[in-house]
């Protein structure tokens, strides 16, 4: 029987010495064989192409940008790592990881940027949509409300504001569409709740009895014979009586702050009280046609002009107005007189021709029966108590 020899030292150490020298060449080797020695161009430029669409993007936050250009230097710095190593020991796996990081990273932002975008132009499509409303409605008020100036003023920045809400959403900039839109929304509500103390006064019940009392006392004095004339600021009607019964009706043109009562000269505004015709101008006796000379300021608004200028309610040095007349030159369908009844020269010739001097002329605000500021009051009244 053949007798197996022991290998020798020597050759064992020989065995073992290949072997190291083997796996050492593969682990050396091991990178290129696997071809992880290549620069990672493809993740390299998807990443780039995605930080580019990334930084052009809408919604996308600079601190989000921040972190992604961070995530694109650390690839660029184990990227720049690697291709200083020697060739068979460059590894650059770690560079694709990091590469595709960052793209995956850019997605998640541009998903999350994409969201907010998408709120962004909803909310300004609400308030957009609100503002457009809400001056809209404050607009077709002043078309039947006179604002005071200042109001008016404010309705028209109003309008600007919608109109440049309107603009910035056109553009795509939400931010600035909305913040135009709700100082749109805030600048047309306060010109509204600012106009309606003006229009409240034509649907309080206690100026309501006075005036109804006037009319009644004016119209009473007519039925054993005889005219009177009404005028109704709240809808521009001037109303003539005789015996009793209303048997003309004509259109008016008032004084410019025509929803507010006589307080001093110069204020535009129409008196509110009892008054009587004190002589006719026929034509070429005035400028505006023909005229009927009433006997304002009487007793009455004397005594209350000057209450009020003892209380402070107006200036000391305010004058009383006067040269109150029903004139022609109207017909103009506006209110553009400096207190005065204007009519259109048909109807002053007619109404000139059924009245005398003496002639009771009553003017108030309304009579509770309807007309476009107290419908507009109680309409506004309702909202808020439909808000509360």
């Amino acid at each position: 029987m053949m007798e197996l020899r022991r290998p020798s030292r020597r050759l064992i150490v020989a065995a073992a010495v290949t072997f190291s020298v083997m796996a050492a060449a593969i682990a050396w080797t091991w990178p290129w064989l696997q071809g992880w020695h290549h620069p990672p161009l493809t993740a390299r430029s998807e990443a780039e192409s995605a930080l580019q669409v990334a930084v052009g993007s809408d919604g996308v936050l600079p601190e989000e940008i921040a972190l992604l250009r961070q995530h694109m230097d650390r690839s660029f710095a184990e990227d720049r790592r690697q291709s200083a190593a020697f060739a068979w020991r460059r590894d650059f796996r770690q560079a694709a990881s990091e590469y595709r990081l960052t793209a995956a990273t850019v997605a998640s932002v541009l998903e999350s940027a994409g969201r907010r975008v998408a709120e962004a132009r909803q909310a300004a499509e609400a308030a957009v949509g609100r503002s457009n409303t809400v001056v809209g409605d404050a607009v077709r008020l002043a078309d039947n409300l006179p604002f005071p100036p200042h109001e008016r003023a404010r309705l028209q920045r109003a309008r600007s504001l919608a109109e440049e809400a309107r603009l910035a959403m056109k553009k795509g900039d939400y931010e600035s569409a909305v913040k135009a839109a709700s100082r749109a929304t805030q600048e047309a509500q306060a010109a509204r709740v600012g106009a309606m103390p003006n229009a409240a006064r034509f649907a309080d019940p206690g100026l309501i009895a006075k005036w109804r009392g006037w009319v009644n006392e004016t119209i009473n004095r007519t039925k054993g014979g005889g005219s009177a004339v009404i005028v109704y600021k709240e809808r521009n009607e001037v109303a003539l009586y005789q015996n009793g019964v209303r048997t003309r009706t004509y259109n008016a043109d008032l004084g410019k702050n025509r929803l507010q009562p006589k307080r001093v000269s110069g204020d535009g505004a129409t008196p509110e009280g009892r008054y009587r015709i004190t002589s006719k101008r026929a034509k070429g006796a005035t400028k505006y046609y023909k005229a009927l000379m009433l006997d304002y300021p009487n007793a009455e608004d004397r005594r209350e002009f000057d209450a009020a200028k003892r209380a402070g309610r107006i200036a000391r040095s305010a004058r009383i107005g006067h040269l109150i007349e029903i004139h022609g030159n109207g017909g103009r369908d506006e209110d553009w007189t400096q207190g005065c009844v204007a009519l259109s020269d048909r109807d002053i010739d007619d109404l000139f021709s059924r009245v005398s001097v003496g002639t009771p002329v009553t003017i108030v605000g309304g009579d509770g029966n309807g007309g476009a500021y107290s419908d507009v009051w109680r309409a506004h009244a309702s909202s808020l108590q439909g808000a509360r």
